[in-house]
């Protein structure tokens, strides 16, 4: 069983510099929403995720800024997101960026599951959410995002478009300002579009071995939040056995002492498959190689359990829509 949907108490911090242009009382508006406030400023606190939402809801009340959770996004300080915003920090390219955020959006709230899709010259970052939320923290998210991608390449970066979920709130002039991108409400999910090799290129603040030292801190705070969750287990025998070459679901069952229908009941309930594990997991590793050279893609292929160079380069393009050797050119 999961444990209840929580928030990281410093991510709401962000509230707190974002109201103060409105001259609202923010103790009181904690206190209305179940909330000590002086949790924010405790290393890896954590808020209920309804006291949470119920916060978002006062806080457009009492402005009455249908756009309040765009100034709530902006003030996300990359330290308020825990190892997440270290790591986030010192990759090496915004796609490393986003691919951590991704991997390890749980730290900042557990019910967020990014999901970067690669199609072509296109990168999509989708907010998938497993709970009803207020528009402004569907606003929020992608703001914070954008706001920590101009942050990393010390630009004014701006998505090729923005979509969101919610209806026109009659403000789109303020989305297009923040963005400085097209908008287009109703749409089918909550992302942002961005040209791939503007998410690609190198940048000077990129540090790989602070990022996969605050990779490691990542995982095991993750791991505090809910000690039981399956898919969790399942990566880290993957890792482990990948060189193997055996990477078969029966495998990891029985390392995890249960049926595969057991595992499969399981990773069910959790939202995922097997197979998205595994897919996940040698994708992400798979980029990641290939950008620090350290390996060559037969080593690469080897690493990540596969039978040889062909069926890794195959399985490489349907991830990402190119070769590995295509892949690899385009880093030099």
């Amino acid at each position: 069983m999961l444990f209840e949907p929580t928030i990281l108490a410093a991510v709401t911090s962000a509230f707190v510099k974002a109201l103060e242009p409105y001259g609202c009382d923010t103790d009181a508006l904690f206190h209305r929403a179940g909330l000590d406030k002086t949790a924010t400023m405790v290393s890896g606190a954590r808020y209920p995720l309804g006291s949470v939402n119920q916060l978002w809801r006062l806080a457009v009340e009492d402005t009455g800024d249908p756009c309040l959770g765009l100034y709530v996004g902006h003030s996300v300080r990359p330290t308020a997101l825990h190892a997440l915003g270290f790591t986030w920090l010192a990759s090496s390219t915004l796609l490393d960026g986003l691919q951590r955020m991704a991997r390890y959006a749980r730290i900042a709230n557990t019910v967020v599951k990014p999901e970067i899709i690669i199609e072509g010259d296109r990168v999509r970052f989708v907010r998938h959410v497993d709970a009803v939320l207020v528009d402004a923290a569907a606003d929020g998210d992608l703001a914070a995002v954008v706001k920590m991608c101009r942050a990393m390449s010390n630009s004014e970066l701006a998505p090729e478009l923005v979509t969101l979920r919610h209806a026109d709130n009659g403000h789109i002039d303020q989305y297009i300002e923040y963005f400085k991108s097209p908008v287009r409400f109703g749409a089918t999910e909550d992302a942002l579009h961005f040209d791939r090799q503007v998410l690609e290129k190198r940048l000077p603040t990129g540090n790989l071995d602070l990022a996969h030292a605050n990779d490691r801190v990542a995982e095991a705070y993750l791991a505090t939040l809910d000690p039981d969750l399956v898919q969790d287990k399942v990566r880290k025998i993957l890792l482990a056995l990948m060189p193997s070459g055996d990477v078969s679901q029966d495998t990891v069952a029985g390392q995890l002492h249960k049926s595969v229908s057991s595992l499969q009941r399981q990773l069910k309930n959790e939202g995922v498959s097997y197979r998205q594990i595994l897919e996940d997991t040698r994708h992400e590793l798979s980029t990641r190689f290939i950008r620090e050279r350290r390996y060559s893609l037969s080593q690469i292929a080897y690493l990540l359990g596969f039978s040889d160079h062909a069926n890794f380069s195959r399985a490489f393009k349907r991830w990402t829509g190119v070769t590995p050797a295509t892949y690899c050119d385009d880093k030099s």
